[in-house]
């Protein structure tokens, strides 16, 4: 749940990766990042380690790198 009084979400968020848990069906979060498959666009969650807020990016391995 949202703190909304947290100051880190921008710089403490941490790139996880989101599966489905095979004994509760539950979407779950694992704060590991993993590589994108090839051309493909995946939705990431990002997870603010202080307050928990989470945000879906989409990733892609195609994204011109700056």
């Amino acid at each position: 749940m949202k703190n909304n009084n947290c100051q880190d979400c921008q710089e403490k968020s941490v790139e996880g990766r989101a599966y489905i848990d095979q004994e509760t069906g539950l979407l779950c979060v694992d704060l590991t990042s993993t590589e994108c498959p090839k051309g493909k666009d995946v939705l990431v969650p990002y997870v603010c380690t202080t307050c928990g807020e989470t945000t879906w990016k989409t990733k892609s391995d195609t994204e011109e790198k700056e």
